[in-house]
């Protein structure tokens, strides 16, 4: 893997992206506490919509930092020791931890050993980590991307390929409205791992998500057409992102009020949708032009808190779920009777802070890259380069 220079809108990205997780998971708790109004669900339905960048944008990440970096010469097995040492040892430790919080150990050893072994296979261990899962289904298959990308590349001209990527984007719209279809299909057969992917784990699974992914490597091989395509097409994914963030807020709020009473749900905003889709595609647009003014234009005292953020991403988002339950308990104790969204934007903060900090601290010691800090060079500079984590 030949050293380039780093794409400093990739690190303001990882930090994004972190916050909109947590800010996310926060929404998800506190839009079910006693006494949420309806005023209450309409700013976490806009806060939620805004922030839904957040899966997309990773994976977007993946694929645009590996085909950024792995341009050359290629060793397999190489690349797969590194994301077991970065990625894969840190997803089981902390899944380990969420297994002993969440189910515990005491109906005997052996049988939890074999249960959470198997959970380490569908990240079912703590509801986040069905992303880890997902994520590492790319980097087993990145080799098989690399060859058919590249030979794509190869064969055709600059404009076709482009239209190639359109016809694949409009193929991933229409593959998400069939998920329901499919899964019907795979239930009747009985494929082990196979069906299950198609079924119970369905949004799991990489099939679902690959065009993020693909777009990321499209970014990564030509990182100018895409810086281009940024600057001269804002018009046209700044107005869809407007006008789709309208839509979804009327949409989820519409579905609030019962004949029960009032019932807040973020159905409609689940991932896997084609409409959904269009609008996540032009929310990373949004994103990677807010990253991109950032570096040019940015308060730097903000851009370096972002950039610290997104070097440690990986492990905050491993640890975050924990620090959630510990934002409750402050929350509980000091802030129960204050309105419910200061409530819920405390929790994040607090969240935030604490994931951060912790991965901060794990830095300062060697053994700390194994839960996910980020580790420090000998002479005490830390290491800071671009992660395709």
């Amino acid at each position: 893997m030949s050293r380039k220079e780093r794409i400093i809108e990739i690190e303001l990205l990882r930090g994004l992206a972190f916050l909109a997780v947590a800010l996310q998971h926060s929404i998800a708790h506190f839009a079910y506490v006693e006494g949420v109004s309806f005023g209450d669900g309409v700013i976490m339905t806009l806060l939620l919509v805004l922030a839904k960048f957040a899966v997309p944008v990773f994976i977007f990440i993946t694929g645009m930092v590996l085909f950024y970096n792995y341009d050359g010469q290629f060793n397999y097995l190489s690349f797969l020791k590194k994301r077991a040492k970065d990625i894969i040892i840190p997803y089981i430790l902390w899944s380990f931890v969420y297994f002993s919080l969440n189910y515990g150990w005491q109906q005997g050893w052996m049988g939890q050993s074999w249960k959470w072994f198997t959970m380490l296979f569908t990240g079912k261990t703590s509801s986040h980590l069905w992303y880890i899962v997902m994520i590492l289904q790319f980097y087993l298959l990145f080799p098989v991307f690399r060859y058919v990308i590249n030979k794509v590349r190869i064969k055709l001209s600059l404009w076709a390929c482009i239209a190639s990527i359109v016809g694949v984007g409009l193929l991933y719209v229409w593959l998400t409205g069939q998920v329901s279809a499919i899964g019907k299909m795979m239930s009747t057969v009985e494929i082990p791992v196979i069906t299950a992917m198609f079924t119970k784990y369905a949004d799991r699974n990489f099939l679902y998500f690959f065009f993020y992914f693909v777009l990321g490597a499209c970014a990564g091989i030509r990182p100018d057409i895409w810086k281009a395509w940024i600057r001269r097409g804002r018009w046209m994914y700044i107005s869809c992102f407007i006008i789709l963030t309208v839509y979804y807020l009327i949409l989820v709020t519409g579905s609030f009020r019962t004949p029960t009473g009032l019932q807040i749900g973020f159905h409609a905003v689940s991932l896997i949708r084609p409409m959904m889709v269009v609008f996540l595609l032009s929310s990373i647009c949004v994103v990677y032009m807010l990253a991109s003014w950032m570096k040019g234009k940015g308060e730097r005292r903000y851009n370096t808190f972002i950039l610290s953020i997104g070097k440690y991403s990986y492990g905050a988002y491993l640890v975050h779920a924990l620090m959630l339950r510990v934002s409750y308990i402050f929350d509980m104790a000091w802030f129960v009777q204050w309105p419910i969204i200061l409530r819920m934007m405390i929790s994040f903060t607090i969240c935030v802070l604490l994931s951060y900090l912790l991965m901060l601290l794990l830095s300062r010691f060697t053994w700390g890259k194994w839960l996910g800090g980020v580790p420090v060079k000998k002479d005490g500079i830390e290491l800071y380069k671009l992660q395709d984590k």
